[in-house]
């Protein structure tokens, strides 16, 4: 699994957990103030460490995302990842990952069938495939963006443009 993949699906664990973020407040900073990103995830939304661990994570995300409570993610549930503050988070890159758990592409993702693919998602991400994650195998966040240079020219200009002299000419 690649280094992107692994970035995308701690992207969309936070993705899935801003809905809760907005209606419970900000969680309490760690210690130095800095972002929650212990083991991949963000506000308290963590990737799960253990292959023990990976249904009661897919039922969270479950649980928040089918705002309904019929037993099944749709498109209308999901399409509150497309909104700007979810979507630069990565809205639809977790949006990609629960449609592809769709298993029998009847447009809702079962709670089982969320099971199956967070399953799918940790076993690839588990590279040696001990049924534990090491901090290696884990999302690691993406380097800071750097601003865009603006290359100058390093020679004068050939055309220079000419200026008006004193007599007008």
């Amino acid at each position: 699994m690649t280094r992107a993949f692994a970035f995308a699906v701690s992207v969309a664990a936070l993705a899935v957990a801003a809905p809760a973020f907005a209606q419970e407040g900000p969680p309490s900073a760690p210690p130095g103030g800095g972002p929650r990103m212990s083991g991949g995830g963000m506000m308290g939304m963590m990737l799960p460490r253990t292959t023990a661990e990976v249904e009661p994570w897919a039922d969270r995300i479950f649980a928040r995302l089918d705002a309904n409570q019929d037993g099944a993610i749709t498109g209308d549930e999901l399409s509150m990842l497309s909104r700007p503050e979810i979507a630069q988070r990565g809205g639809s890159r977790i949006r990609a990952m629960i449609s592809q758990s769709d298993a029998d592409r009847d447009a809702r993702v079962t709670q089982e069938e969320l099971r199956a693919g967070a399953l799918r998602m940790f076993q690839r991400m588990d590279v040696n495939g001990d049924g534990q994650l090491t901090g290696e195998e884990l999302p690691q966040p993406p380097a800071q963006a750097r601003p865009m240079a603006v290359p100058m020219p390093t020679q004068p200009d050939p055309m220079p443009m000419p200026f008006p002299d004193s007599t007008g000419g």
